[in-house]
């Protein structure tokens, strides 16, 4: 074992392991279970490798059997003598190295252990296994050849490692749907190959860095359900390829900077359970694209600028709970044709919306939706094609 270790576990004394300690007992298995009887004298990189992924199995629970997993077929199970390239959910390129890790199993549990960072030409690497839990190894950051890095949908916790910022050809990084914590490191920033960014569901807290204005090739950023705060940084008007941007439910605060026009290729804008205030900016009428607007529960005043109306894709608009809203609903977006769902409630605007074009709707789409304050109560709306009316306390009178 010792000399084996020297080469897996440079600077380690194998006599300090404990013998329970996951690195150990992946020792044990090379030096006296393993049929394919590698040595020193064999590829260092393979030698390497294969102590890592039997050190993962260990990690994630693997037993002293064999170890099933989703794309299983005969002889790929796990620990076996055969090569490890052939081990079920791992993939290698040509050369025999690893450069795929894809796990999606409810059975597995366990922890990340560093050694996750040898397999440094791997190029994707997805963990989705609901019983992981612990934190994200810095070792993480020696991944300088992966484009893909999906660990959604676990139970990790603790931060984000500054060392993510060394894996500067990722195209997609989604961490989202977990208990991480702290604030987002400023290295994002490097990572300007970056078109997904998946941060949502979790509970990061801090300001969103002004760095993140370095990712221009992003398509998709996903920051929504967690605890962040501050306002959004005007640098966020540098990703002119952003689709889909989704902020709501944090406390974020202020104004929205009117920078986010530049984001023209946008068809989603989630700002939605926030403290935003202040006016909502007409440069939202820049973007042509736009789908889902969602605004609703912030602390906007003013009234609805006209340009709300020139998207002429829009199908969802939610302005609801931002009682600070005066005036009418501008003639611009009552011609929105294509409005399947708008929220107008908890808010001080006034006037009828029976002209509204999109009230047609009500007649040829069941699932039409048209919510207001037309319930009686100062201010009133009038709306016979609200298919729910509230009144002025926020209460849902009759749901027609």
């Amino acid at each position: 074992m010792e000399p084996l270790a020297k080469v897996v576990l440079p600077g380690v004394d194998i006599f300090d392991l404990d013998p329970a300690a996951l690195q150990y007992r992946a020792l044990e298995w090379l030096a006296y279970e393993d049929s394919r009887n590698l040595t020193i004298e064999d590829d260092s990189t393979e030698l390497l490798e294969r102590f890592s992924l039997v050190t993962l199995y260990y990690a994630l629970g693997g037993g002293e059997d064999y170890w099933v997993c989703g794309d299983w077929v005969p002889g790929s199970e796990w620990l076996n003598s055969s090569y490890h390239c052939d081990w079920c959910e791992i993939q290698c390129d040509e050369t025999g190295l690893v450069d795929g890790i894809r796990f999606y199993d409810d059975e597995k549990r366990g922890t990340l252990p560093p050694e996750i960072g040898n397999f440094r030409n791997a190029r994707e690497m997805i963990i989705r296994i609901t019983g992981l839990k612990g934190g994200i190894p810095t070792e993480i950051g020696n991944l300088q050849q992966l484009t893909s890095l999906d660990l959604g949908h676990n139970r990790l916790s603790g931060s984000i490692p500054s060392e993510i910022g060394n894996m500067q050809q990722l195209t997609s990084l989604e961490i989202g749907y977990n208990t991480i914590s702290g604030t987002i490191p400023r290295e994002i920033g490097n990572l300007q190959q970056l078109n997904h960014l998946g941060l949502g569901f979790n509970t990061f807290s801090g300001t969103i860095p002004s760095e993140i204005g370095n990712l221009q090739q992003l398509s998709e950023l996903e920051i929504w359900g967690n605890t962040m705060s501050g306002t959004i940084p005007s640098e966020i008007g540098n990703q002119q390829q952003l689709t889909y941007l989704e902020l709501s439910y944090n406390s974020f605060s202020g104004t929205v900077p009117s920078e986010i026009g530049n984001l023209q290729q946008l068809t989603n804008l989630g700002l939605g359970g926030n403290a935003f205030s202040g006016t909502i900016p007409s440069e939202i009428g820049n973007m042509q694209q736009l789908s889902r607007l969602a605004l609703g529960a912030n602390a906007f005043s003013g009234t609805i600028p006209s340009e709300i109306g020139k998207p002429q894709q829009l199908t969802d608009l939610f302005l609801s709970d931002n009682i600070g809203l005066t005036g009418t609903v501008p003639v611009e977006v009552g011609q929105l044709e294509l409005i399947k769902w708008a929220t107008f409630q908890n808010t001080s605007l006034t006037g009828g919306l029976d002209d509204l074009a999109f009230c047609k709707n009500k007649a040829e789409d069941n699932s039409f939706r048209l919510e207001a304050d037309c319930s009686g109560g100062i201010p009133e709306i009038t709306c016979e094609c609200c298919t729910m009316c509230y009144d002025m306390n926020g209460t849902d009178c009759d749901g027609l």
